[in-house]
């Protein structure tokens, strides 16, 4: 069964960040927003609508591999937030790590001693 967010992170979220998620995912707004004693409970968007948030469109806007759900809505979080902030695409830390890797290897097929 495909993971699905939780109300209580999303609405956590600042606006933009979901405005602009619900716009890449194509997340729609089936119910109405809620408040109550001036907190948002809920911004429209359903446990249902969380549906089109799946693992493997957010594989493909974060260009990773990864298959956990809360990684990669993390990584996709910090995406957003990068866009709206105007800084330049975020390189996962699994690809870090194999440049990292490749980079480097040992001539004799050893690993180096300290």
């Amino acid at each position: 069964m495909q993971p699905i967010l939780n109300l209580h992170i999303w609405v956590s979220l600042p606006t933009d960040v979901r405005h602009k998620i619900r716009i890449v995912f194509n997340i729609p707004r089936s119910s109405n927003v809620v408040v109550n004693d001036g907190r948002i409970e809920t911004d429209g968007t359903t446990t249902e609508d969380f549906k089109y948030l799946t693992v493997e469109k957010m594989q493909k806007y974060v260009e990773s591999g990864l298959t956990d759900f809360n990684k990669l809505f993390d990584l996709v979080v910090a995406q957003i937030i990068s866009e709206i902030e105007g800084k330049p695409k975020l390189v996962t830390i699994p690809e870090i790590k194999d440049e990292i890797i490749n980079a480097n290897p040992p001539k004799n097929g050893k690993k180096k001693s300290k």
